[in-house]
């Protein structure tokens, strides 16, 4: 019959395999981040250029495999209440056209 602790380290060896352990600390770090952050003093609306480039460093994340570095800003921006870009076009920025391809 196996011990406590083997039990305890066969799941930990699973949950690491399919990412769930490191996506479980990134959104506890996302949570302990929230509950330190002064929320008296209120933040700055983000214009659509801050808004862009936290998508870009998003996907800049997810490209190279920085999953939990990734869920932790999602889970961030979530608690500040802004989504992500769903479609760039969409933007309103004068500088914007030059990067988006010619329809």
């Amino acid at each position: 019959m196996a011990t406590v602790a083997e039990l305890k380290a066969v799941l930990k060896d699973t949950l690491e395999k399919r990412g769930a352990l490191g996506e479980i600390k990134a959104r506890i770090r996302a949570e302990v981040f929230n509950a330190l952050d002064d929320q008296s003093e209120p933040r700055p609306p983000l214009s659509h250029e801050n808004l862009l480039i936290n998508e870009l460093i998003r996907e800049y994340l997810e490209y190279n495999r920085y999953k939990y570095t990734a869920s932790v800003l999602t889970a961030v921006l979530r608690i500040w209440g802004k989504s992500f870009f769903q479609n760039p076009a969409s933007l309103k920025c004068p500088w914007i056209d030059s990067f988006l391809p010619k329809s």
